[in-house]
Formats: C-alpha cells, sequence, structure tokens
C-alpha cells in the first residue's frame, strides 16, 4: 500500500519519465491516499477477518 513512491510498483516508475511526473507528484497525491487507505483498513479488517480468540 505504498502509492507515495514511484518505485513501489512498476508501472508507476515506467509512466514517470513519459508523463513528466516529479517525485513531489507522487508525494502530493499518493501520501493522502495511503493515509485514508490505512484509516479504512483499520476498520474493515476486523469487520472482513474477525478476531476471534
Amino acid at each position: 500500500m505504498c502509492f507515495a513512491s514511484p518505485f513501489s510498483t512498476p508501472p508507476n516508475a515506467l509512466v514517470m519519465n513519459p508523463g513528466r511526473y516529479t517525485f513531489m507528484d507522487y508525494i502530493r497525491v499518493g501520501l493522502p491516499l495511503q493515509i485514508v487507505m490505512g484509516i479504512v483498513m483499520v476498520f474493515a479488517l476486523p469487520i472482513i477477518f474477525p478476531f476471534n480468540p
């Protein structure tokens, strides 16, 4: 779940130069998305995978 880096997945690295994206573009868009996904997963994972002892 690393959206804040262009090197997290190969497709991100491939489109970086042709799209003229900078590293800060990935930080600017990816960091808020990563925070939102982290919060969603904190609440969604216990529903999907209940922690029954």
